[in-house]
């Protein structure tokens, strides 16, 4: 399992707010999947921008990223940062594992 932090950034040009919000609606309930399956650890939006932050743990992050009814509405796009655990805390260590 590898683990990596996703910024996710809008496009310039969002669609009308109507069809914005049922992408936000889908996405929340896609990344309530990987929070039920312990995949995800946190996500929330960014402050001042539209997008957000997620770190997740997965074997294909391309797959997990092109699922997200935002990047499929092209909505959003994923900076993706893969890294290796060095310390955390305690409480932390299972999600890890």
């Amino acid at each position: 399992m590898k683990y990596y932090m996703l910024e996710g950034s809008f496009v310039e040009e969002l669609p009308e707010q109507s069809k914005l919000k049922k992408a936000i609606d889908a996405h929340l309930e896609y990344l309530q999947i990987g929070f039920n399956d312990g995949s995800i650890l946190v996500s929330g939006p960014k402050v001042g921008a539209g997008g957000g932050i997620i770190v997740v743990k997965c074997d294909d992050i391309e797959k997990f990223c092109n699922d997200d009814p935002l990047v499929e509405a092209g909505i959003q796009k994923y900076r993706i940062i893969e890294f290796k655990l060095h310390n955390c805390q305690d409480y932390l260590k299972s999600w890890f594992k």
